[in-house]
């Protein structure tokens, strides 16, 4: 059956990646034959016109969305606007949320069909070909006022079998212009059961790994298609060392030059390992740390030490890499005191770290066991689970003392770039932070570009001086930005190729490249 696959919206803090599982469904479906296309509305302005107007062009028989807990809002929404303009396309939805919300989805979103838990492609393999949902594994769906849930997917051993994500289908060009990096897999599994994660229950405990000569054939794919970092977003990469070693070797036998970063835990690295990644390009590890109390990691179930921390991220930056840690506020026993250990560690460290809020997402131990773990939730409304705002408290951290330190954390991060930027004028700014500082720079003009379809509504422009200059002044002013910058800015997606021109009788139509080129 024809399939449309959309990537939802999501107002995110940080920066878009393509989707891998929805690549990866996408893959599969190609693979046996199935004429698939994707709407990405991750990396552009959302309006209902958009999905209508798919609906009406591509006519397809399944819609398959997927959600994490803060966008299912819209995912459903999207449904249910596919629905309404065809009653007989089957609508299926999965992803982390309604894996572990399966029922309440179907009982409170009548227009969905059919619930996907955890890994997608072959259960929506089955889907499109027809299969009976009573016969296919891994699936919720409706049989009159009755909930069925058939049993459990086994878990894909070998992850070699499965295609290459099918990258070719999304915007290449726009998550091109974040400079971003482009995301892969080593592997999938994770043996650990943090209470607040449950990445174990997606992948499975189990860690299966995929074949290190393939890996590295993708990261040169990936490195061909124009990214120039990739992302292994493996939940924990250094977990097998000799699968580590296995993928750096294969990069030094090729003599490749790629920059790389993942994943890490504090307790799986040595020095041996972090310079083995240093060699093959690896520039930045990123490591959970969670908390600056031990008694907090110890009931989070997080099994790592303070000591650790503080050894891995020293490791990590004696070697040339750049060591990147993440906290949570709000975790089980959390009171005012132990949020200052949090922030002074965090400093302490004197590396680059990121300042989260607990959300508890549907399928944590956190969230299922919530009061024995002393945890308030103060809301189901799952578009405030962006783990920015606060949906819990515990006794001794309520929402407004969790606010005050994620208050003054944001007040840091300002003043934070107005150093950096007022060193870079005075040329003081080491070579690493200038790059850091560009990197973010372009980021913020593409997303501005992409959330409010900057480019698609532009439409012809008159030539007066020179295209790339007509263009700029014109966003400059749209965007209010200063026009040397946003110069600067399309000057640069102009040379990458990300965006393309079309010329004709002294006007001008900008867009940006790959299949769905506008035309003048």
């Amino acid at each position: 059956m024809r399939t449309l696959l959309i990537n939802p919206p999501y107002p995110f803090t940080e920066w878009p990646n393509m989707p891998l599982g929805l690549s990866y469904i996408a893959a599969v479906l190609e693979k046996n034959g199935v004429e698939v296309k994707v709407l990405d509305l991750l990396v552009s302005q959302y309006s209902e016109e958009k999905v209508r107007r798919c609906m009406a062009e591509f006519s397809p028989e399944v819609v398959g969305i997927t959600a994490v807990t803060m966008n299912y809002p819209a995912s459903s929404n999207i449904l249910k606007l596919c629905k309404r303009f065809d009653e007989n396309v089957i609508t299926v939805i999965g992803g982390p949320h309604v894996t572990f919300c399966a029922e309440q989805t179907l009982r409170e979103a009548p227009w969905i069909d059919l619930v996907v838990r955890a890994q997608g492609e072959y259960t929506m393999l089955d889907i499109v070909r027809g299969k009976k949902p009573a016969e296919t594994e891994g699936l919720v769906f409706r049989d009159g006022d009755s909930m069925v849930t058939t049993g459990d997917r086994p878990w894909i051993d070998n992850l070699d079998e499965l295609p290459l994500p099918a990258r070719h289908l999304f915007p290449l060009a726009k998550y091109l212009a974040f400079n971003a990096g482009g995301s892969l897999i080593t592997g999938r599994g994770c043996p650990f059961n943090c209470i607040f994660c449950a990445g174990h229950r997606m992948t499975g405990r189990r860690v299966r790994l995929r074949n290190a000569k393939l890996v590295v054939d993708e990261m040169q794919m990936v490195q061909e298609l124009g990214f120039k970092e990739i992302q292994v977003a493996d939940d924990l990469l250094t977990l097998n060392h000799a699968h580590v070693y296995a993928i750096c070797d294969e990069i030094a036998n090729r003599g490749l030059k790629i920059r790389w970063n993942a994943n890490s835990r504090v307790d799986t690295i040595n020095r041996e390992l972090v310079r083995k990644m240093k060699q093959a390009g690896c520039v930045r590890i990123l490591f959970g740390v969670e908390s600056g109390n031990q008694e907090i990691l110890d009931r989070v179930k997080k099994k790592i030490s303070l000591k650790k921390a503080k050894q891995a991220v020293a490791l990590t930056k004696e070697t040339g890499m750049s060591a990147v840690t993440s906290f949570i506020l709000g975790l089980p026993g959390e009171t005012k005191k132990t949020m200052k250990q949090s922030y002074e560690l965090a400093n302490r460290l004197n590396a680059p770290y990121s300042l989260h809020v607990l959300a508890p997402f549907p399928g944590t131990e956190v969230r299922e066991k919530a009061k024995e773990y002393g945890i308030t939730i103060l809301t189901d409304d799952w578009s405030k689970y962006d783990a920015n705002r606060v949906v819990s408290t515990t006794p001794g951290a309520g929402a407004k003392e969790v606010q005050e330190v994620l208050h003054q954390y944001y007040k840091d991060v300002r003043r934070f770039d107005r150093v950096h930027e007022r060193l870079e004028r005075e040329g003081k700014l080491s070579d690493e932070d200038v790059e850091n500082l560009r990197q973010r720079r372009e980021r913020r003009f593409a997303w501005s570009l992409l959330k409010n379809d900057s480019i698609e509504n532009l439409g012809p422009l008159e030539i007066r001086e020179s295209p790339t200059k007509d263009l700029a002044m014109r966003l400059a002013e749209r965007l209010s930005l200063p026009l040397h910058e946003v110069e600067e800015q399309v000057t640069r997606l102009e040379t990458e190729g990300l965006l393309v021109s079309q010329v004709a009788d002294r006007h001008v139509l900008w867009s940006w490249s790959g299949p769905s080129r506008n035309e003048l």
